[in-house]
């Protein structure tokens, strides 16, 4: 684990937002560790200090069973608070964001907490946010704490978050014991044994007995006794069935092994010599009957569709006559009225309205006559096509014959022709196998052998049906007993529904001891050792400790010197007891087994000048990767300062305002800048350029910090924006990459959850910026923005005011004689 960035805002003294470089570096090829925050007391350190602990374990700060108004109570307490006239003012929110790298599996992780409080009253809300590499971790928001309680257990916090109060009591004769005993349990999970141990002996003095229990309690052991009897009888007995059928597949195998052989030699039609013959008569029967059908059919229809064009004929020549007697009988009907209809025309009231002559009238009724007596004679020759003088039932017979020998007729020939070829070529087939007959002499030792196995297969099904129906007969008194039993056990549970849990909270006291025991003695050793070794290197006294030696029960230590003499703590000097605690803490750290940062806050109060430079020198240097030391100045002079200096990452002074009634933090050896110089073009004609496309228009300049740019749009301007300017760095104008924790921190202030994740998938600023965000960066107190566009880097003035002017004009377009 290794701490990154710490933010803090309306934070205990401090008001707005403070931002921390927590990461450790290295400077010509030498690593540099430390990260000092110095300041008087009261103006910090220990805010600090606890900020980063609360950022990770939040009410687990204030010990494992906080009640919620409690905590809330304590995060009123850290709300900033500033006086105003006679009154002090109270901050709304607050916020604290750490954020560390962790490696798992081989691949480092970043992570990020974030702690948001709103004050509601006299109550504070709390908003925790955790974030893997800018993506929230894939857990339910509710369970982020228990997410962070599983990668750094609050066990751990002590080893890391080391204080002034702790550093005291370990080197306290009189609660050096405790807190040791606090410390390695915690370390090791023993305080949440021995918490459970403490609830279980709480609820096994809260439950009674009684004598109805105790009886009942023997009667469950009875039949818990005769249960366990006939288990290990059913377990017999299934093993000896278990044999059994192992048995019987081996034979199973051999038989099969035999018939197979059986088969080879010809034995297998021997064995199908049976089924054969009766197949063979099955199949000559059907032969007989299908050959009296195909005869059958021979005496009717059949023969006649052995000539279906004469049947055609016959059945078109039946048609025809069958017409031509109808229009016979028509021709009759004819005939009958066409005397009628002569008279009809023959009539006079037919030819009265019609002015015909009577030569005309009697020409057309001789050629109506005419053509009647034609059309008479005409349907008369009809008369010589009949041939057959069939009835009209009788014909309809013949033409349902005709239809059969046309259609069903042959497909039933067919379908017999077929059968009897299907049949007598299986009838062929049979006969070829009945006529192989296997040799007898090769047979017989097969026959017998196999006679022999399954003879003996059978008589081992039996023992299995009788083994089986012994199973069966045990089981069910295994089943009788434990039913009773249960009965039993749920008559013990009316009369004392607890008594059970009661015994197994007992057993569980005395497991949770062995373990609790057994862990601590493996552990209390390793630390024996750690502790000579660390204490022997960071005291003045070389070998001063010979051996360590802890008392598993009541954590007492016993040190011993050299010749085994005996050393009491309440001997040391008060720089030597100190020296002890802090090499108690890097024991404790290497017992841990993990790689930590080391936070400690006044460790130099209390030791004299040899002890501080052996700290500085031996302790420092390899009690961690990383180590934040929070010191007064009195602490860490000058000359200490120098030798610690090549270690020294960055240092951070806190200064209080005790006007303001809040604390500016400066990091004292960051490199000073006389700040960025910006350029602005101002074409003739146009005027001053404003490009507010992406940050939105009403507020602001657009700058460049590449003057060729600049310049393309005519005059260019210079100003000088200052170093105390507070600037937000969205892409680093230099290599041109998104600068993740300034997204991050925009991310916050406009409380757009996704936003980091959204650039991250492929948008650009330009495409999800939003116009009131510049305000609200300005109103935050951020002086610029610092993008690059696709002209080139760019910086977006929210304030104008804070801008330097360089070449005779200020930024607002004034004179400088004007002023800014």
């Amino acid at each position: 684990m290794r701490l990154l960035h710490l933010t803090v805002e309306n934070f205990g003294v401090f008001r707005g937002i403070h931002q921390f470089d927590l990461s450790p570096s290295r400077t010509n090829g030498r690593a540099q560790n430390v990260v000092l925050v110095q300041g008087h007391n009261g103006a910090g350190k220990s805010t600090l200090f606890q900020a980063m602990a609360l950022a990770l374990h939040g009410s687990f700060v204030l010990g494992d069973r906080v009640s919620a108004q409690h905590y809330s109570d304590f995060l009123l307490s850290r709300l900033h608070r500033r006086p105003r006239g006679s009154h002090t003012v109270v901050s709304l929110n607050g916020h604290i964001a750490l954020s560390f790298q962790y490696i798992r599996s081989g691949r480092p992780l970043r992570i990020q907490v974030d702690r948001h409080w709103e004050r509601q009253g006299n109550r504070v809300s709390e908003t925790l946010g955790v974030f893997q590499d800018g993506e929230p971790v894939a857990v339910n928001p509710a369970d982020y704490q228990t997410w962070l309680n599983d990668l750094i257990p609050p066990g751990l916090s002590p080893l890391c978050f080391f204080d002034a109060e702790r550093l005291d009591g370990l080197a306290s004769p009189k609660r050096h014991d405790e807190l040791l005993q606090e410390s390695l349990r915690r370390l090791l999970g023993l305080d949440l044994v021995r918490r459970l141990q403490t609830d279980l002996m709480r609820h096994t003095f809260n439950q009674g007995s009684s004598k109805k229990a105790e009886r009942l309690r023997r009667e469950i052991l009875q039949y818990q006794a005769a249960v366990d009897a006939l288990e290990a009888q059913l377990t017999h007995l299934q093993e000896h069935a278990a044999a059994l059928e192992s048995q019987r597949l081996d034979l199973e195998a051999v038989l099969v092994r035999q018939e197979r052989q059986l088969a080879a030699e010809g034995g297998a039609y021997a064995a199908r010599r049976p089924m054969l013959q009766a197949r063979y008569d099955e199949v000559q029967e059907e032969i007989e009957a299908v050959e009296n059908h195909l005869r059958e059919q021979s005496s009717g229809l059949l023969p006649f569709a052995l000539a279906p064009g004469l049947c055609h004929q016959l059945s078109q020549r039946l048609n025809q006559e069958a017409e031509a007697r109808r229009r016979q009988l028509a021709e009759d009907l004819w005939q009958a009225r066409i005397g009628d209809v002569e008279a009809a025309l023959h009539a006079a009231d037919l030819w009265q309205t019609l002015n015909i002559s009577d030569q005309d009238r009697q020409v057309l009724l001789a050629r109506i006559s005419q053509i009647l007596q034609m059309t008479a004679a005409g349907d008369a020759e009809s008369q010589h096509l009949l041939i057959h003088h069939l009835s009209e039932p009788d014909q309809d017979r013949v033409q349902s014959w005709i239809a059969q020998v046309l259609q069903s007729v042959p497909q039933q020939a067919r379908a017999f022709g077929e059968r009897l070829r299907a049949l007598r070529a299986e009838r062929e087939r049979i006969e070829k196998d009945l006529q192989r007959a296997p040799d007898e002499a090769t047979l017989a030792p097969i026959h017998v052998e196999i006679t022999r196995l399954e003879q003996e297969l059978l008589d081992l099904q039996q023992r299995q049906t009788r083994l089986d129906e012994q199973i069966a007969k045990v089981q069910f008194q295994h089943d009788e007993q434990s039913r009773r039993r249960e009965r039993i056990a749920d008559e013990l549970s009316k009369a004392q529904a607890l008594e059970r849990h009661v015994a197994l909270a007992e057993r569980s006291r005395v497991v949770l001891r062995v373990y609790e025991d057994a862990l601590a003695r493996h552990r209390l050793g390793a630390l024996e050792e750690a502790l000579a070794k660390s204490f022997n290197t960071v005291c003045r006294k070389e070998h001063l400790l010979e051996t360590v030696r802890i008392n598993p029960d009541n954590f007492g230590i016993e040190l011993r010197g050299t010749e085994g003499r005996t050393l009491m703590l309440s001997e040391f000097s008060a720089g030597e007891r100190q020296l002890y605690a802090l090499a108690l803490l890097w024991a404790l750290r290497q017992v841990s087994g993990r790689r930590l940062p080391l936070v400690i806050d006044t460790p130099l109060a209390r030791l004299d000048a040899i002890h501080r430079q052996r700290l500085i020198h031996d302790y420092i240097p390899v009690v961690s990767d990383q180590v934040m030391l929070f010191v007064t100045d009195a602490e860490l002079d000058t000359d200490l300062l120098a030798q610690l200096g090549p270690r020294v990452a960055r240092t951070y002074g806190l200064n209080y305002d005790s006007q303001r009634g809040e604390t500016m933090a400066t990091c004292e050896n960051q490199p000073k800048s006389r700040g960025l110089i910006l350029y602005r073009g101002e074409a003739p004609s146009a005027g001053p350029i404003e490009i507010n496309e992406v940050f939105g228009t009403g507020l602001g300049q657009t700058w460049t910090t590449d003057p060729d740019y600049a310049g393309a749009w005519g005059k260019v301007r210079q100003a000088l924006l200052p170093p105390t300017a507070r600037r937000l760095v969205l892409v680093d104008p230099e290599t041109r990459e998104y600068n993740w924790e300034q997204i991050e921190e925009l991310e916050r202030m406009t409380s757009s959850p996704f936003l980091v994740q959204t650039i991250r998938a492929g948008r650009t600023l330009e495409e999800v910026w939003q116009e009131e965000w510049t305000a609200l960066l300005k109103e935050a107190g951020y002086d610029s923005i610092a993008t690059v566009s696709i002209d080139g880097p760019e910086e977006y003035v929210l304030n104008p005011f804070k801008l330097i002017p360089v070449n005779g004009t200020t930024p607002n377009g004034k004179n400088q004689g004007d002023g800014v």
